[in-house]
C-alpha cells in the first residue's frame, strides 16, 4: 500500500499520477511513464508543473510521497531509508500498470532511490537524473551517525557559521505566507526547522547507497546539474556520470543554477523539461506526442 501520512500535507504537496494525453500512434505501440522520486526534505510540489509539461507530450507520470516527507522537517522523524526504498517500489508497480515503457527520474537523494531501484529491476528503459546526491556538502552532517543517540534534534537557526536559508526556504516552500525574517516568528521557526538527527542519518546512508550502486547501473541515463547548487557540487554530478557504466549516457549542466533546476522558479527549467522529453524520445520506441 502507498504511503499514508498522519500528518497534514498540503494538497499540491501530495503524491500524484498525471495520465498522459494519448494518440492513436501511442495506443497502438505503447503508453510511456515515469516514476518521479523527490529529494530528502523535498515534496511531489517540486516536479509537479514538470509532469503537467510530459504529460501534454502523453507522458505518464506519478510521484510518490515518501515517508517522513510533505511537511515541515520534524515529521522525518523515526523514518527509515528501508521505507523510502519501499516507497520507491510501490510507486514504480503503480507506474507499472499504467504504461508499457517505463523510466525514472530522480532529484537529488531521488536519485539514489532510482539507482537501487535500477539495479533490482530488469524492465526500466532510462534513468534521469536531476541534481543526484553523491556525499553530502558538509562532513559535519555524518556525525548524525554518532549525535543521534545523545539528542534526537539539531536546530539549524541555533547554529553560527552554516547557511539557514535553506532551511528558512523549507518553511517558505511549505507555507509560502510564512515571513521568515519576521521577528516575532523567530521562536516558532527554530522549532519548525529543526531536525531529526536520525533521519539526517538515513539521508547520509541512502547518499552512500548510491555511492555504492552508480558503478553497476547500466542503462541509458541523462544526468543534469547546476552550476550553483549548494546541495550537490558540480564535481559530485561528474563523479557520478563517469561512474555510469553504460556508453549511452549525457550529462548538461546550467551556470547560475541552484538545486532545483526543473521547479518554474527556475529560468533554466523549460530546457530542463525538454531535455527530458528529448531524452525519453530518444530511447524508446513509442513516440511522445508533438504539441503545438
Amino acid at each position: 500500500m502507498p504511503f499514508q501520512p498522519t500528518y497534514k500535507v498540503p494538497e499540491n504537496r501530495q503524491a500524484y499520477t498525471i495520465l498522459g494525453s494519448s494518440t492513436e500512434e501511442q495506443e497502438h505501440n505503447g503508453r510511456i511513464g515515469c516514476l518521479m522520486l523527490h529529494g530528502f526534505m523535498g515534496s511531489p510540489v517540486s516536479s509537479r508543473d514538470m509532469a503537467v509539461y510530459l504529460a501534454e507530450h502523453g507522458i505518464t507520470v506519478h510521484c510518490p510521497l515518501l515517508p517522513g516527507h510533505g511537511n515541515l522537517p520534524e515529521k522525518l522523524h523515526k523514518h527509515t531509508m528501508r521505507q523510502w526504498i519501499d516507497e520507491a517500489y510501490e510507486g514504480y508497480q503503480t507506474v507499472r500498470d499504467l504504461a508499457d515503457t517505463v523510466f525514472v527520474i530522480g532529484h537529488s537523494m531521488g536519485a539514489a532511490l532510482a539507482a537501487n531501484l535500477a539495479y533490482h529491476s530488469d524492465n526500466l528503459q532510462g534513468m534521469i537524473m536531476l541534481a543526484p546526491l553523491y556525499d553530502v556538502p558538509d562532513p559535519r552532517i555524518k556525525w548524525a551517525g554518532i549525535g543521534r543517540f545523545f539528542s534526537p534534534w539539531f536546530y539549524p537557526l541555533k547554529k553560527k557559521g552554516i547557511d539557514h536559508e535553506p532551511f528558512l526556504g523549507r518553511v517558505t516552500d511549505f507555507d509560502p505566507s510564512v515571513d521568515v525574517h519576521d521577528p516575532a516568528l523567530s521562536e516558532w521557526l527554530i522549532e519548525a526547522t529543526r531536525m531529526p538527527l536520525s533521519a539526517v542519518w538515513q539521508m547520509v546512508k541512502t547518499a552512500s547507497l548510491g555511492r555504492r550502486l552508480w558503478p553497476k547501473v547500466s542503462l541509458p541515463t541523462l544526468v543534469l546539474q547546476g552550476e550553483a547548487d549548494p546541495a550537490v557540487t558540480l564535481e559530485d554530478a561528474q563523479r557520478i556520470y563517469h561512474q555510469l557504466p553504460h556508453d549511452n549516457k549525457k550529462m548538461v549542466t546550467f551556470p547560475e543554477t541552484g538545486h532545483e533546476l526543473m521547479r518554474s522558479f527556475e529560468p533554466v527549467h523549460h530546457q530542463v523539461w525538454q531535455l527530458i522529453l528529448d531524452f525519453i524520445e530518444e530511447n524508446t520506441a513509442v513516440s511522445v506526442q508533438t504539441v503545438s
